[in-house]
């Protein structure tokens, strides 16, 4: 299991003192301190109105982040190798972190808390319960410090859709059993205390049993929907998220110390005889170019074409 922060209210950056219900956004979707500073992984519905803020203590267990390339291969005749050009990138981040409850608070804090994320996975409907119409797809902003976060606004956590959640209890660890009497007496004893002060007392009557798990495991996968540009400016070799995401994908990096000027390009000669488009042609004239004087390359290709600004060509 787990070590527990030894003030796991510390973990929340102030912002959690015993047992409480989740928090609701209203007017922005800024992460919380805590989520800023890595003590928990933060997550935000963005599809429910005035969202819940869901909040797990922070035992990242896997943390990998992935970016999928696919090309389309041309093959020219007489090539041994097909020219490549790009099609589409993907990003998809991979969570596995587990969920420790060493107490009655954090243990209802968690059940909370995974209820919230675990209904977030549905979508948004407009209508009554008869007929019904999908009015938003499950979308969420995700934030662990600047290793999950959206690098167009320092408070924000990451865009993108959650492609499967699993929440696995580890039954060898054991359950806190939670069960509720004298609720609004004197006699009161802990969960009666702690859920009366949370407003939940109706919710969970006189005499419910709840079971809860010590130890939670849970998995997502985040497919990013990045909402800045991405990418590389053709004249300087400058990053194309600018101002909006200079810093992607970590909150740090991608900085020159000068501004080099642009290449002279690359002249691709090119052999008689190939079917070849000129756009691929000039395509791999733009990969080979790279700055620096202008270079003279064989592709047995049909065309000459100069990939200095304007593309000329000729025959």
């Amino acid at each position: 299991m787990p070590k527990f922060f030894q003030v796991e209210t510390a973990a929340y950056a102030g912002e959690k003192n015993t047992f409480s219900n989740v928090k609701f956004k209203k007017n922005n979707l800024e992460s919380s301190h805590a989520a800023e500073s890595g003590t928990v992984l933060e997550i935000i519905p963005i599809h429910i109105k005035n969202p819940p803020v869901i909040q797990f203590l922070a035992y990242i267990e896997t943390l990998a982040d992935k970016v999928s390339t696919e090309h389309t291969a041309e093959q020219p005749y007489g090539r041994p190798d097909p020219y490549y050009i790009w099609k589409s990138n993907s990003r998809n981040i991979n969570v596995v972190f587990s969920v420790p409850s060493s107490s009655v608070a954090m243990g209802l804090n968690n059940l909370n808390n995974i209820s919230w994320f675990f209904a977030a996975q549905y979508p948004t409907y407009k209508g009554d319960m008869v007929t019904t119409a999908v009015s938003a797809t499950p979308m969420f902003r995700v934030r662990f410090a600047n290793l999950i976060c959206s690098s167009t606004k320092g408070g924000q956590g990451l865009l993108g859709v959650i492609n499967g959640l699993s929440v696995t209890p580890d039954i060898e660890s054991g359950f806190i059993s939670v069960n509720s009497s004298n609720i609004s007496s004197v006699q009161a004893n802990v969960a009666a205390q702690l859920l009366e002060s949370a407003g939940f007392d109706e919710n969970v009557p006189e005499g419910k049993k709840l079971l809860i798990p010590k130890l939670f495991k849970l998995q997502f996968d985040l497919k990013v929907v990045h909402d800045h540009s991405l990418g590389w400016n053709h004249e300087d070799g400058t990053w194309r998220g600018g101002f909006a995401a200079s810093s992607y994908p970590y909150d740090f990096g991608l900085v020159r110390e000068s501004v080099d000027p642009p290449g002279s390009g690359v002249t691709v000669v090119e052999a008689p005889g190939s079917p070849a488009s000129k756009e691929v042609a000039a395509g791999q004239a733009e990969v080979l170019g790279g700055g620096g004087a202008e270079t003279t390359v064989a592709l047995d290709q049909s065309v000459k074409v100069d990939a200095t600004p304007g593309l000329n060509e000729s025959n």
